[in-house]
């Protein structure tokens, strides 16, 4: 039995490449939810105890992916509309909201 956590599930970030924290919060949620369904190690876990983590998973962060895929398409997709993030990226407002959504993880 096996399962992707980190990287190897594709939890990174669409929009900065970042994936260190998702690669260790999905770790720690996989380890989490194997723990619950061995009942005290009483049992053997299948792929469907498995899928528990991928569902809590995609719950929380999911929203998150979501959102970094609509502003790659949006920004992403010509010269012009990089041009255009970059320089909404200038204000304050917008400097301040990444960065505390990079410091704030939960």
């Amino acid at each position: 039995r096996a399962t992707l956590i980190g990287d190897a599930a594709g939890y990174v970030t669409k929009c900065s490449g970042e994936g260190i924290y998702f690669a260790a919060k999905s770790g720690r949620m996989c380890a989490q939810s194997i723990i619950e369904r061995t009942e005290g190690g009483t049992r053997q876990v299948d792929e469907r105890d498995l899928f528990d983590y991928i569902n809590k998973f995609d719950a929380k962060y999911g929203p998150t992916y979501i959102v970094l895929d609509a502003l790659q398409k949006l920004f992403y997709t010509t010269d012009a509309a990089r041009e255009s993030f970059v320089d909404l990226c200038e204000e304050r407002y917008v400097q301040q909201v990444t960065f505390d959504s990079y410091l704030y993880k939960t």
